[in-house]
C-alpha cells in the first residue's frame, strides 16, 4: 500500500538575499548599457523574467533533458556580479531555471543573451512588458520508469506588483521599463 506525505512551508525572509550571478565577460558591456536604461540589476531581472513567457512561447528557452542542472561553459571567463535580489524575483528565477534544466546563473545569462539578440535584430520591439504574478514549479520522478519530469506554471500580468515595485525602487532614480 502506497503512502503519501506532503507539507507546506512559507518563506518570506530574507526579503533581499545576497546573490552572486556569474556573467560572461563578453556580456558585461551590454549589461552596463541596459543598466543605464533599466536601473539596477534587479530592475533588469524583473524585466527579463517578464519576457520569459514570451521567450518560452517562441521556443527560445532551453529544455534540458537531464536529471542534473546544466552549468555554463567553463571557458567563458565568468565574472562575479554581487546583487541583492528580492525574494520574489529570486524564486521566479529559480523556478524558471529548474523547469529549463539549467542553473540560476545560467538562466540569467540565457535571458540576457536573448534580450541582446532582440536588441540586435529589433525583434519584439514595442512588445508589452509583463510581470510575473505567480509561478509554480514541480519536479518529480516516477520510480517505476526512472524519468524525471518538470512542470512550470508561469502566470504574467501587465500590472507590476506594488510590493515588488517598492523593493526595486529603493533607489534615487525612477524606474524605467523600456
Amino acid at each position: 500500500m502506497e503512502r503519501a506525505t506532503a507539507w507546506n512551508a512559507r518563506a518570506t525572509v530574507p526579503a533581499k538575499p545576497p546573490c552572486t550571478l556569474l556573467v560572461p565577460a563578453s556580456l558585461e558591456e551590454f549589461l552596463r548599457w541596459r543598466y543605464r536604461q533599466h536601473g539596477p540589476v534587479i530592475a533588469y531581472l524583473a524585466f527579463l523574467l517578464g519576457r520569459a513567457s514570451i521567450y518560452r512561447d517562441q521556443g527560445r528557452l532551453p529544455g534540458v533533458e537531464r536529471v542534473t542542472r546544466r552549468y555554463q561553459a567553463e571557458n567563458r571567463s565568468l565574472q562575479r556580479w554581487h546583487v541583492r535580489v528580492p525574494g520574489e524575483l529570486w524564486t521566479q528565477l529559480r523556478c524558471l531555471a529548474g523547469a529549463s534544466g539549467v542553473t540560476m546563473s545560467h538562466m540569467f545569462v540565457i535571458l540576457v543573451e536573448l534580450d541582446q539578440e532582440d536588441q540586435d535584430t529589433g525583434r519584439n520591439d514595442g512588445a508589452p512588458t509583463f510581470w510575473g504574478a505567480k509561478v509554480s514549479f514541480l519536479e518529480g520522478v516516477g520510480y517505476a520508469d526512472g524519468v524525471t519530469r518538470r512542470k512550470i506554471r508561469y502566470i504574467t500580468t501587465p500590472e507590476a506588483p506594488p510590493r515588488l515595485l517598492r523593493l526595486i525602487r529603493g533607489r534615487a532614480r525612477p524606474l524605467r521599463l523600456r
